[in-house]
């Protein structure tokens, strides 16, 4: 049976991808009609998106972080809502045609899980739950945007050509490019290791141990090393322009995974 909050997803993801079309087409037809109707697209679909996760809250009784479904629900509604800050603010349709790419997606797949509320296991209804759920959304919402900018920058930014030939115009692309990618790799990289904290503390509480090496552990540490070695290799010059964005895209392929690869694939304490 299909349910209003189902009928608001549904709706919500049929605009999440014609506004993602239409971003598209405005990086090669420059239209300022189609950059219009891209706003207003993403923002009815993050407004949608907002009255899903109310009903959602209103019908379980909590903040919807209690699976993947759920995460995913949460995860896509900030990425739509970064997409329109970038669109408006900003103004680099490009970079937000890869973030609101990315939340289409992940809407996407959120309908082929089950979307049934059961009740968390008791060594799970903690009070740190909220809180580790909310750090890693902030910190993979970072990600996505520090992907974004560096697919941008392999795009637009010729890798042959060193720093010192290329134009004004595209060195001082490259400059703000690189600066805008690091900031969004620092923050984050501060919420992925209060990610990790709160979920150490977490685990303590519930299992009895720290840290217990489960998959999902272990790749949120690969992440975390994969971009303190990039934020650790960006002031050296033979790291920055395309080297960096190759690294990054990398550690983005791992916060994907550590998302929703382990969570299929691997299992461990974390398959819930």
């Amino acid at each position: 049976m299909i349910t209003l909050v189902d009928n608001v997803g549904y709706f919500a993801f049929s605009l999440a991808i014609m506004a993602t079309t239409a971003v598209i087409l405005n990086t090669w037809l420059k239209k300022s009609w189609l950059q219009k109707v891209t706003v207003a697209l993403t923002s009815l679909s993050t407004v949608l998106m907002l009255v899903q996760l109310i009903i959602r809250t209103s019908q379980t009784g909590r903040l919807p972080v209690n699976s993947v479904y759920e995460f995913l629900l949460l995860f896509s509604f900030v990425l739509l809502a970064f997409s329109v800050f970038w669109l408006i603010k900003i103004k680099l349709d490009v970079v937000a045609s890869f973030i609101l790419a990315v939340a289409t997606i992940l809407l996407g797949f959120s309908f082929s899980l089950s979307d049934a509320a059961a009740p968390l296991m008791p060594a799970l209804q903690s009070r740190w739950r909220v809180i580790h759920v909310l750090t890693a959304i902030i910190s993979y919402a970072a990600f996505a945007v520090e992907f974004g900018l560096a697919i941008f920058y392999v795009i637009t930014i010729p890798r042959k050509v060193p720093a010192k030939e290329l134009s004004p115009a595209k060195a001082e692309r490259a400059a703000f490019l690189e600066k805008l990618m690091f900031n969004s790799v620092v923050v984050g990289f501060i919420f992925l290791t209060l990610l990790i904290v709160t979920g150490s503390i977490w685990a303590e509480d519930a299992w009895g141990a720290w840290w217990s090496w489960d998959p999902k552990e272990t790749w949120a540490l690969i992440t975390w090393i994969i971009y303190a070695v990039y934020m650790h290799l960006y002031s050296k010059p033979a790291w920055r322009g395309h080297k960096g964005c190759y690294l990054s895209i990398i550690g983005f392929a791992c916060v994907l995974f550590t998302l929703l690869g382990v969570s299929f694939l691997m299992g461990g304490l974390h398959s819930y």
